[in-house]
């Protein structure tokens, strides 16, 4: 992506695109944060990509070298987010039949980004002070306190001081964040970037996805930039590829960029064409088994595509497949796939 050359710092990738003066403060913000060795809190709407925010600051701090662990507390089940986080000891509960490694301790000499923070009850908020201010945590089921070198880096798309306000979020914890807290602005507040964005995004569905070679048309470019996107980035990101997977031809029109006309497309129109050269050759063929074969092939590719998409979070994906966990984990195997 492509980044302002006139800021203060460089992003290590991955990274933001963006040049409009809220963009500019934001990266500039970035790159004074990420020296100091200081929990910080990023704020905006769903769908602005805080975490890539969160990367930046990563990649640009003296932790670049150390790992950085992300948890969504929002993906995490509310009974399991403190054995999550701080690990536990063998019979800690029910299930627990070793010590496992909590995030904490993963992201020991790097940095922990803890996504949508708002989520977490008050006993845990307590609990997360005490890391942020003594490096200290203790496990599930453990009289042991234990040391760890980590960064809070952490991100919200709510007010948090009417969280603090309406004694849902420990203003303790609050004023731990809120001395390095940059705001990310929704898209609609920066329409000058949505263009450069959303041809960046066509130009990575047209490699992930192998299709034909394509481009934006006028009334597509207009539509783009007068849309209010309150998805922002990321409803942008699926838009257009999804209209690069869908449309036809090699030019997309207004028409491929609204939802309502999604029905019009078709999944199966989609797959004869990419299938129709493979099958063939293979129709030539004797006893290859193609029935088989193609449709093993088809899961094995939609279960790693959706895996990568979700960051490797097994219950988001089986939620998005439309299937159990378990039998997600199944396939997994079976097919010998890679988180």
């Amino acid at each position: 992506m492509e980044f302002p050359v006139d800021t203060d710092i460089l992003i290590q990738p991955p990274q933001i695109m963006g040049k409009s003066p809220k963009m500019l403060k934001v990266f500039k913000g970035i790159g004074r944060v990420a020296i100091k060795d200081l929990a910080v809190l990023i704020s905006g709407e769903s769908g602005t990509y805080k975490e890539l925010v969160a990367k930046a600051i990563h990649y640009n701090s003296l932790r670049l070298n150390g790992p950085f662990i992300a948890v969504s507390f929002v993906s995490i089940p509310k009974d399991i987010i403190e054995a999550e986080l701080f690990g536990y000891e063998k019979g800690a509960f029910t299930g627990a039949t070793e010590k496992r490694t909590g995030k904490i301790e993963e992201a020991n000499k790097g940095t922990l980004f803890l996504d949508e923070i708002l989520e977490v009850d008050l006993k845990l908020q307590a609990k997360i002070l005490r890391f942020i201010r003594e490096k200290e945590f203790n496990p599930l089921n453990s009289n042991n306190s234990f040391k760890a070198d980590v960064r809070i880096i952490a991100a919200t798309n709510k007010d948090m001081k009417e969280a603090v306000s309406n004694g849902k979020f420990i203003e303790d914890l609050f004023n731990s964040f809120n001395h390095l807290h940059i705001k990310l602005p929704p898209l609609r507040e920066r329409k000058e970037d949505i263009l450069p964005i959303a041809k960046h995004f066509l130009k990575e569905a047209i490699r992930k996805f192998e299709t034909e070679p394509k481009e934006l048309s006028k009334d597509a470019k207009d539509f783009l930039v007068r849309y209010e996107w309150p998805g922002n980035v990321r409803e942008l990101e699926n838009t257009i590829k999804r209209a690069a997977v869908l449309s036809r031809g090699a030019v997309i029109g207004k028409k491929d960029l609204l939802l309502e006309d999604v029905g019009s497309y078709s999944i199966k129109e989609f797959l004869e064409e990419k299938l129709r050269r493979y099958l063939k050759e293979m129709t030539k063929l004797e006893n290859c088994y193609l029935y088989e074969t193609v449709l093993s092939e088809v899961e094995s590719s939609l279960i790693t595509i959706v895996l990568k998409e979700t960051g490797g979070n097994q219950l988001k994906a089986a939620k998005t497949l439309g299937i159990n966990r378990n039998t997600l984990r199944a396939k997994i195997k079976k097919y010998k796939i890679r988180i």
